[in-house]
């Protein structure tokens, strides 16, 4: 019985994942202060190809720093998205959040969320003018605390079946 319900999870979790390729593409944004991801993110906006753009603030400055081998200050990073960001707003795009947590749930504390939540969501209003809807979690790591946070700033949960997804990154370096 015990195989049985395996392969029919394994079964379920397929369909999920190959029904999402048919959906909308989501754009998750996180090196978009690298100016060659910059242009091919401008390449798409034009286009007008995408559904969502999930966009990382500040908040997240070492994810950018240690992910991208980036040396760049908050100040000078928030300058970076705010103008880029706005440009994509300008040019009709709809910008969502994105928060890189932790790669192992559990290993973040509820306080921890809570400041990242709270510091990503404040600069997407006071920068960019924008109340997000909608939130994913990077790497898809989350707990009970994370969707107790979505509740409380009224974000949606996105989760990995809702849409089919890249990564503003990976256009890049596939060259």
């Amino acid at each position: 019985m015990r195989i049985k319900r395996n392969y029919l999870a394994a079964l379920k979790g397929f369909a999920a994942w190959f029904f999402s390729r048919f959906k909308p593409l989501t754009v998750h944004t996180e090196a978009v202060m690298i100016d060659s991801v910059w242009e091919k993110v401008k390449s798409e906006v034009r286009k007008n190809n995408v559904l969502r753009w999930y966009v990382m603030t500040p908040a997240n400055v070492d994810y950018f720093k240690s992910e991208f081998n980036v040396n760049i200050s908050k100040a000078k990073l928030s300058k970076i998205l705010k103008e880029r960001y706005k440009w994509m707003i300008k040019n009709g795009q709809k910008l969502e959040l994105h928060i890189h947590l932790s790669m192992i749930a559990k290993n973040i504390s509820y306080k921890e969320q809570e400041n990242l939540f709270r510091e990503a969501v404040n600069w997407m209003k006071k920068e960019l003018g924008i109340k997000p809807k909608e939130f994913v979690p990077g790497w898809w790591a989350y707990n009970d605390d994370t969707l107790a946070l979505c509740k409380r700033y009224g974000l949606k949960m996105i989760y990995e079946r809702d849409y089919d997804y890249t990564h503003d990154f990976e256009v890049v370096l596939k060259k």
